[in-house]
């Protein structure tokens, strides 16, 4: 496996990570096995956040015993000094860990957030407390913004970054990336495969022609692990000839159906989650790159499939509810096609919906 420096963390980071928000979607024993196998392939960068359902936990038994093996990175959502406190013992505490070598402000956004989390009694108060006292080594905050996050930079020293970008989006190289490079900040990038749209073995390749310290592919099976990690052990990602006109094609085909999750689109009248249900939705991406007999098949968490049941219905029927006002692509700067889009998911919800009723037919909740 391939290393490169984590900006002036001191850290090399293998050029594959390991992005764990998967991880909550299998039961435990598959999810160790996932871990398990990324460590065999010399995976040393490991992505999680408190927001990831239970992949904290399942990432920590399978570092049990191999701690010094990993760089674990982990996010907090909180706004507050207190929020994040709490966010931040959570993680420790699931993880089985005595310290976290980085910790995230997750998914930071403009305006309100931004201020809120990095203003008097932010959340960023607590990071810096918990960096003293030796819980985390490195501070470090995400974004789909690439702007949010130059403006972050400029107010704080923060020492890794995590930004989508991929064939599809590559908004960063412009000014965030040389901003980083500038001020010897790590890059780490999230959605290398735009959530199951670019075939992982090329998309994966261009990354590594990039100015990136290192790329974080969800993966959720083994196989998965296996071909992400083998892009890491290339001794030339030099692309061909064939590949940069595959990586042109691809472009142009999904440059106006890839949802970068920037939210410009909403609030929707119908109160639907536009950016998660287009741009971010784990469960989706799983069913559309598995398709729906592996997915059947797949050895899912029961508690994820309880726990997110209800919110698949009412998620597919708010977009059934969608009146087609347009409000959204009006607004949005890529000019997506959003309704017909959003309309898409329709049917693949309903499968998911059905297939995960038969799979715990046990659940009252599920057999209405």
């Amino acid at each position: 496996m391939k290393h490169r420096e984590l900006g002036n963390t001191g850290f090399e980071a293998s050029v594959i990570g390991l992005g764990c928000a998967q991880l909550g979607s299998s039961n435990t024993e598959y999810a160790i096995k996932v871990v398990r196998k990324a460590l065999e392939f010399g995976v040393n960068y490991y992505d999680t956040a408190r927001g990831y359902w239970d992949s904290e936990i399942k990432l920590g038994l399978a570092l049990k015993n191999n701690r010094e093996k990993a760089f674990i990175s982990s996010k907090t959502n909180g706004k507050t000094r207190e929020e994040a406190w709490k966010d931040l013992h959570e993680s420790l505490e699931r993880l089985q860990t005595d310290y976290l070598d980085n910790y995230h402000l997750h998914g930071l956004r403009d305006g309100e957030d931004l201020e809120k989390r990095l203003g008097p009694d932010g959340a960023l108060e607590a990071l810096i407390e918990a960096r003293d006292q030796g819980l985390i080594r490195h501070i470090g905050c995400t974004s789909h913004s690439s702007s949010t996050l130059i403006k972050a930079l400029e107010r704080f020293d923060f020492e890794v970054i995590s930004v989508p970008m991929n064939i599809v989006e590559r908004e960063p190289l412009t000014q965030l990336i040389p901003h980083c490079i500038s001020k010897s900040v790590g890059v780490t990038i999230m959605k290398p495969v735009a959530t199951g749209l670019l075939p992982a073995r090329l998309a994966l390749k261009w990354l590594l022609n990039q100015p990136i310290s290192t790329a974080l592919p969800g993966t959720t099976t083994i196989e998965e692990v296996e071909e992400d990690a083998a892009v890491g052990h290339l001794d030339d990602p030099k692309m061909t000839l064939e590949e940069e006109e595959q990586v042109h094609h691809l472009t142009k085909k999904l440059e106006n159906v890839r949802c970068r999750v920037c939210r410009d689109c909403e609030p929707c009248p119908q109160e639907i989650e536009i950016g998660l249900t287009l741009g971010t939705d784990v469960i989706y991406g799983h069913y559309r790159t598995m398709g729906p007999e592996v997915f059947k098949f797949f050895p899912w968490s029961p508690d994820r499939i309880n726990n997110h049941f209800e919110e698949r219905r009412k998620r597919t029927s708010a977009i059934e509810s969608c009146t087609e006002c347009g409000d959204c692509e009006e607004r949005c700067p890529y000019d997506l096609p959003i309704v017909k889009m959003l309309k898409e998911t329709v049917e693949p919800m309903k499968d998911i919906i059905k297939i995960w009723r038969e799979l715990a037919p046990f659940d009252s909740a599920l057999a209405r």
